[in-house]
């Protein structure tokens, strides 16, 4: 007969198991995103590019475990005993990590992955190859760690995770604020893509003719488009969910919930905006499939961060604001001439932002404490100051950033000389000139067709020249 004791230690064992499996699912979902992320870029480039696209999103992939193996995981969440509120140490290659917290380091670097992709569709086009997958290996093993460590190591300086007591942001005199509440990382992944996209659209510039001829480069494949999307918002359960870290039902149910509202009520915003816009300035009405669709991504982005502790009917706001934002950000990327084939830096860079100030204004403190135990105190929404942490977190998470994303770039140009292809690379498209290759038959058979068309013209042509020649 089995002792109390014995009985416990087999309840432990089996809800450590439960949440190791829960956590390695919601990581495979994650993963899964990837093919997501590849079909929405590989069809919002120009055909030309697909090849080169689809190429970077898998190389993303096989860099960023590698880095987060090595270096990256180590550097977010690495404990030497000391605490570091910068940046964490130990753990290298988990060397001292044990089987039973492995899917921790797997479901953390999918997240990594994420966070470096959004900088393939932002210089989409007219990078080079090399130039991406070094940017790529900087961010996940450097960059993007730290910000992890930041606001999600109980040691990060931003944390929530961190008692009162011991929070260098969100406890004071008034003692009633969180850390920096962003449970799945509208600022710690989407935020952090946002701006070094933005960045390396800045180093690389616009592609050939992008404003002169803007019609010329709107994506080609709209149903890759609309299954990508798709199949982002189902791995968005994943990324959101997954965030419990444990195998706890009702945050997980709720969270499933809010990620449903906000980008439905997002993408209905952008339809009827989008509807009436163009009713206004074009005299018909025209529904959008791309604004849609993106405007989807704006919401899951919109309300990553503060999915686990607004109320539910909050998310249909915060979805809808996002939905505007991102319109906004689109246009004025767009007036100000910076180059973005996907539109990362509206979607993720400008709703990451909205996202996480977004908890500031509509977090409630029993939703707090329900997913952040450490934050008995918190009052949410009553006052300003978890808006002023949220604000703190953002304005440190850009800096940071912004920064070591503009060295990079400097560095890379003075080692690697140009960081784009040129013009007559590009012109014939990244494709032919970095792979050596066709994405679509229809193309290659479309060149023969030309060849031989040009083969029976020159032919004729010099049949006339002889008979003109006899005639004189």
């Amino acid at each position: 007969m089995s002792t109390v004791a014995e009985v416990n230690a087999r309840v432990d064992a089996l809800s450590a198991n439960a949440d190791q499996i829960w956590i390695l699912l919601c990581g495979f979902l994650v993963f899964w995103m990837h093919a997501g992320f590849a079909m929405l870029e590989a069809g919002s480039v120009r055909r030309k590019n697909t090849i080169n696209i689809l190429f970077k999103n898998v190389g993303t992939i096989a860099i960023s475990a590698i880095m987060f193996f090595f270096l990256g995981y180590p550097f977010a969440y690495g404990d030497l005993g000391r605490e570091n509120d910068f940046i964490g140490s130990g753990d290298y290659a988990l060397y001292e990590s044990q089987n039973d917290n492995k899917h921790n380091w797997f479901f953390q670097f999918a997240f990594a992955a994420t966070a470096s992709t959004i900088l393939s569709g932002a210089i989409a086009g007219r990078a080079k190859l090399e130039i991406y997958f070094f940017a790529c290996m900087i961010i996940t093993a450097f960059i993007y760690p730290v910000v992890v460590h930041w606001v999600w190591s109980p040691q990060g300086w931003l944390s929530a995770f961190k008692t009162d007591r011991t929070r260098v942001i969100g406890h004071g005199a008034d003692e009633n604020a969180c850390g920096f509440i962003d449970y799945a990382g509208s600022g710690v992944v989407h935020l952090t893509g946002g701006v070094s996209g933005l960045i390396g659209a800045l180093f690389v510039g616009a592609r050939t003719g992008r404003w002169e001829n803007p019609s010329l480069f709107s994506g080609h494949n709209y149903p890759l488009c609309a299954i990508g999307v798709l199949i982002l918002w189902f791995g968005w359960y994943g990324f959101n969910c997954g965030s419990t870290l444990a195998f706890d039902g009702a945050i997980a149910s709720k969270v499933a919930v809010t990620t449903t509202l906000s980008p439905s009520s997002a993408c209905l915003t952008g339809m009827l905006v989008q509807l009436f816009m163009t009713r206004a300035f074009e005299g018909k009405w025209t529904w959008d499939l791309v604004n849609a669709l993106n405007c989807v991504l704006a919401g899951l982005v919109s309300i990553t961060a503060g999915c686990s502790v607004v109320h539910d009917w909050h998310a249909i706001f915060i979805g809808m604001f996002g939905a505007v934002i991102y319109m906004g950000a689109s246009a004025l990327m767009v007036k100000v001439h910076v180059d973005d084939p996907v539109d990362a830096v509206a979607v993720h860079g400008f709703c990451g932002m909205w996202g996480c100030l977004a908890v500031g204004m509509f977090a409630e403190p029993s939703e707090i404490v329900n997913a952040y135990s450490l934050c008995t105190d918190a009052n949410g929404n009553r006052n300003g100051v978890q808006f002023g942490v949220q604000l703190a977190g953002v304005l440190s998470i850009i800096a940071w950033v912004g920064t070591t994303v503009t060295i990079l770039f400097l560095f890379m140009r003075l080692v690697f000389g140009e960081l784009r292809v040129s013009e007559e690379e590009e012109e014939a498209g990244l494709d032919a000139s970095e792979h050596g290759a066709n994405a679509y038959e229809a193309d290659i058979a479309a060149k023969g067709s030309d060849m031989e068309m040009q083969r029976k013209a020159s032919g004729v042509d010099k049949k006339a020249a002889a008979e003109n020649e006899k005639d004189v």
